[in-house]
């Protein structure tokens, strides 16, 4: 019978020959001379072979796309520029997305500077016609009253449709006793009223113990000099338009 060179146990082998083996880390080898240890050979020819499978698979699947080992490494190399290019690139598109928000940051100014405007419009002419009307009514002078009447009013939207509203110096709408909303004739006859403001209605419009506005000869207003110069410099210009007589 013939002996194995390498046994994992000694009971493999006959009790009689067991002698002839000695350990080999864990498996037992026949001790005999004149015999190369072909171990280490075996183990670097199986990694050939493993490594030699590996390189037909991957050279099959090359071969599957029609492009050789160096064509696949050229594509890999080019993707990778692309993608470093597109990130550079992205610095450029950030600069045109800041230059595109500037501009229509300002084209969106120049369309609310025109809604702007034109509201402003409206409300100068809603104001001015239902002002000049009520004053006109009370016999005051619409040059002098008109800027009083202007920064007592606001312009609102109310359901679609554009109102006049007499507001308090904290611009909330004014009511009266019955809760109704206060019209630019009520404020009107509260200015003819007014101590100061009285002055510029005809006859003696001003309740106020300082109210000396008079109607003179022929139907032509008066105003004492003392009033007169009581007023700012833009109302007096004004009552010198109206051609107002200073006593």
């Amino acid at each position: 019978m013939a002996l194995e060179l390498v046994v994992d146990s000694l009971e493999a082998v006959p009790e009689t020959v067991r002698s002839l083996y000695v350990q080999n880390g864990d498996k037992f080898k026949l001790d005999v001379s004149g015999i190369e240890d072909t171990t280490g050979l075996k183990s670097a020819l199986d990694k050939e072979r493993k490594a030699a499978k590996e390189a037909a698979s991957q050279a099959a699947a090359w071969s599957k796309l029609g492009k050789s080992p160096e064509e696949i490494q050229a594509l890999v190399d080019a993707q990778a520029q692309a993608e470093a290019e597109k990130l550079t690139k992205a610095g450029e598109w950030d600069k045109l997305r800041a230059q595109m928000n500037e501009k229509h940051q300002q084209e969106l100014a120049a369309v609310n500077g025109k809604v702007t405007a034109k509201d402003q419009a409206l409300s100068k002419y809603l104001v001015d016609a239902a002002a000049t009307s009520a004053i006109a009514s009370a016999k005051g002078v619409p040059e002098l009253l008109l800027p009083h009447v202007r920064g007592a009013v606001k312009v609102i939207e109310d359901n679609g449709e554009y109102a006049v509203r007499v507001v308090d110096a904290s611009g909330n709408p004014r009511v009266n006793g019955k809760g109704e909303f206060l019209t630019i004739s009520d404020l009107v006859i509260e200015m003819k009223q007014s101590e100061v403001l009285g002055r510029a209605f005809e006859g003696s419009g001003a309740t106020g113990s300082g109210a000396s506005g008079t109607q003179g000869k022929g139907g032509a207003k008066t105003i004492s000099r003392a009033d007169f110069d009581a007023l700012s410099p833009n109302e007096r210009a004004n009552v010198l338009k109206t051609g107002v007589k200073i006593t």
